[in-house]
């Protein structure tokens, strides 16, 4: 006799499973529909948080920089070990949970208040203490983006979190020579 199949958990489930670095890209629907619809979503948030922050105006350009230059390398990554049929699902879980660190930074800059811009006046306690769990915040996306290009590229775990890191550093570069320092 057959033993039944647990329930498989909802999207935000299975999303909140990929934070966690439980799981993998392919434990999500590939749908290109449910990636088009997040992918909006996700520009959207950014262009809102970013707008907190970004003092020059290009919240947009650089949510669809960043955007770009990630998933642009994911899908080279995945294309030089011929697994170009992983996109779908491995650009939804990058996208998703990115939304996730998104909603988590926006409402740590809503509570503790957007830093001043470099140099102008020092940082209120409050400030500080939200540029640390910023910071914080950013390590774990790192973390997770990478748990998710190791199960999606099956490479090792170091070689995974050098690979995003160095699509960071990527994307940094570009956003410095496009943008300027900002």
């Amino acid at each position: 006799m057959n033993a039944p199949t647990p329930p498989r958990p909802s999207l935000p489930g299975q999303v909140l499973e990929l934070c966690r670095l439980r799981g993998g890209p392919q434990d999500l629907p590939w749908s290109p529909l449910l990636l088009a619809g997040l992918f909006a979503a996700a520009t959207a948030l950014d262009v809102m948080v970013g707008d907190l922050l970004d003092r020059d105006g290009n919240a947009l350009a650089r949510s669809l920089l960043s955007s770009l230059v990630i998933l642009g390398l994911c899908w080279i990554a995945l294309a030089v070990r011929n697994f170009r049929n992983r996109f779908v699902q491995t650009a939804t879980a990058i996208i998703a949970t990115g939304i996730v660190f998104t909603l988590l930074q926006g409402a740590l800059l809503w509570l503790g208040g957007v830093p001043p811009a470099a140099g102008s006046t020092p940082l209120t306690s409050a400030q500080a203490l939200v540029a640390w769990a910023l910071f914080a915040i950013f390590l774990w996306q790192v973390a997770v983006t990478a748990h998710i290009v190791r199960h999606a590229v099956e490479l090792g775990s170091g070689l995974a979190l050098t690979l995003v890191i160095s699509w960071i550093v990527a994307w940094w570069a570009l956003e410095q020579a496009v943008f300027g320092s900002a």
